[in-house]
């Protein structure tokens, strides 16, 4: 690090301003490596967004240290502009939090991962390299893991949503006496009038109990194959 700083010195930048140069490339690169990750998943902010909250929390971090130093002259605080950062990421985080038509709540992870970009952005900035990076591959990581985790459990939950459409009423009734001939019990059923693929059709989203653990699969391969069911889809 050191010698690249001296190298800089021959292309007429101060050792401030090579730093800067370095950490305002570095936190592009680690944003934009977690926008990478919920861009490949389909979530509503990806790369850019992602590689531009990291920027813009390390250079939060590094005008709160140019001014700590050259206008402060090493007084005050030095962390300030880093907790307003923190509790300002909230807005952007909230914009990617959405509840679906079919009342399913979106965009929590997207928010959170947000929100721990702008902390990598401003540990980069403060120049604590070694723990953006680490906490890049912890995103990576843990986001990957956790999300198949995820998707194993709730393949084999006990409760189950379910978002169904049907021709007609009577098809939704056929499917109320499978959940009863089979031991699901239904907890709620909300019925749905908006965003359905046609306008006769009988819509709604349905919450079951299985009484324990079970495969989900096969009650929606049987689901499927009932005679006028539209669409379905679990949720």
């Amino acid at each position: 690090m050191h010698q690249l700083i001296l190298a800089a010195g021959f292309l007429g930048l101060s050792e401030f301003q090579w730093t800067t140069l370095l950490k305002l490339a570095l936190a592009s690169i680690c944003g934009g490596l977690i926008g990478i990750e919920r861009k490949m998943k389909g979530r509503p902010a990806g790369l850019r967004t992602f590689s531009l909250v990291c920027v813009g929390a390390a250079l939060a971090m590094i005008t709160n240290e140019y001014i700590f130093m050259n206008f402060a002259h090493g007084t005050g605080d030095a962390t300030r502009m880093a907790a307003q950062v923190i509790s300002g990421i909230g807005f952007l985080g909230a914009g990617t939090i959405m509840v679906t038509s079919h009342n399913h709540i979106k965009g929590l992870t997207t928010a959170a991962t947000l929100w721990v970009t702008a902390a990598i952005g401003i540990a980069i900035g403060a120049g604590f390299y070694f723990g953006g990076i680490i906490s890049v591959l912890a995103v990576f990581t843990s986001s990957t893991l956790y999300w198949m985790i995820d998707r194993r459990i709730m393949a084999n939950s006990r409760f189950m949503n379910l978002y169904v459409e049907t021709v007609t009423e009577e098809c939704m009734l056929v499917l109320v006496d499978y959940f009863d001939n089979n031991g699901i019990r239904i907890l709620n059923v909300t019925r749905k009038d908006e965003n359905k693929w046609y306008k006769s059709d009988t819509c709604a989203v349905i919450e079951l109990d299985f009484g324990k653990r079970r495969v989900h699969k096969p009650v929606l391969e049987d689901i499927r194959k009932m005679d006028r069911i539209r669409y379905l889809e679990e949720i």
